[in-house]
């Protein structure tokens, strides 16, 4: 690990702790003073496998591991095999359906391979690591000993179990211990910086607070803006709306290409690492263009995207007039509808 060197270029480190972050905690001149120090690192992204397909919501933090993968940091994936059983009730209006440890694991199975189109694996400063390895050796009595350090006024802070109370829905327990879990694996990592996204930032900060306690340790805590369509809805799993990161080049170019354009400005920021001077002045069509060949690019290669581009521009733009036209006649007064529905 020491082979390799921190880099510590104050445009890059600058552009890491801004591109698309909603805030740093404490703040982000503290963290800036760490990385200019030239200290090496340790920062954790988690992910709990409940589903088999990772999504551009997970693209946002893949691209800002990269950033500190590159500057020399060592990152760590980890994979929620344990907290992925609980279900993190962030966003969540009902209980999630507890998973087996089983279903969990297959859900996982691909993530290498589709983290891998994004971060280098074969460099020496990433590392995956699975959080049941620790969780489930905690005793009844260590529980007690976490849970102490949380009061339960502060877990009900939480914004969504708020709107659950209110509208009369249930808190379980094992829901309202998760940030609990989500804290100890960073004070079992022992690690100096967690990102993730802004929803994430009641579980992160719980393990901030651990780690203060625990370790007598500031861990920062890094939050990136979410990818959310125009209602503010979080394009996900959930939602219905995502691109998978095994989304074929064709159905991902196509799918961006149907977003709103409000979604434009937000997604380049956040979804790709390409220079914003010059995009504000490319006619709408164009950005959104820009933007679907540079998800594509990043997720399947430069070629592919560029076929990709090439198919969508054949399929939607040149559609060709037909030689041979039906002329139909309409009455005077006739509506457009009452002619179309009567041919």
């Amino acid at each position: 690990h020491s082979s390799m060197k921190v880099v510590t270029d104050e445009k890059k480190i600058d552009e890491i702790l801004t591109r698309g972050v909603e805030r740093v905690y404490p703040d982000k001149s503290t963290l800036e003073r760490v990385l200019m120090s030239g200290k090496k690192i340790k920062l954790y992204y988690g992910i709990d496998p409940t589903g088999s397909t990772l999504h551009l919501g997970h693209l946002v933090q893949f691209l800002k591991l990269k950033k500190f993968q590159d500057l020399g940091h060592e990152v760590i994936i980890l994979i929620g095999d344990f907290t992925a059983q609980i279900g993190d009730p962030t966003d969540k209006q009902t209980t999630r359906k507890p998973l087996t440890h089983k279903q969990v694991l297959e859900n996982a199975k691909g993530y290498k391979k589709q983290i891998s189109k994004i971060l280098d694996l074969k460099k020496l400063n990433i590392n995956f690591i699975h959080n049941a390895k620790w969780t489930n050796k905690l005793t009844p009595e260590d529980m007690l000993e976490l849970a102490s350090h949380f009061t339960v006024s502060n877990l009900l802070t939480r914004s969504m179990f708020q709107e659950r109370i209110n509208s009369g829905r249930e808190v379980y327990v094992h829901e309202f211990l998760y940030p609990i879990f989500q804290a100890y694996d960073a004070v079992s990592m022992d690690v100096d910086l967690q990102i993730g996204g802004n929803d994430q930032m009641f579980n992160m900060l719980a393990g901030r607070d651990l780690m203060k306690r625990k370790k007598h340790k500031e861990m920062f805590v890094l939050t990136t803006k979410l990818l959310v369509d125009p209602t503010g809805k979080k394009m996900g799993k959930t939602e219905g709306n995502m691109i998978t990161l095994n989304d074929s080049a064709n159905d991902m170019f196509g799918k961006v290409m149907s977003w709103p354009d409000s979604m434009i400005t937000s997604s380049f920021e956040i979804c790709t690492d390409l220079d914003f001077s010059n995009f504000a002045t490319l006619h709408l069509r164009d950005q959104k263009v820009k933007l679907a060949h540079a998800i594509v690019k990043i997720c399947h290669g430069e070629s592919i995207a560029q076929t990709a581009e090439e198919n969508f521009t054949n399929t939607f733009q040149k559609k060709e007039i037909p030689e041979e036209m039906e002329e139909i006649k309409a009455k005077m007064g006739e509506l457009l509808s009452e002619v179309l529905v009567k041919n």
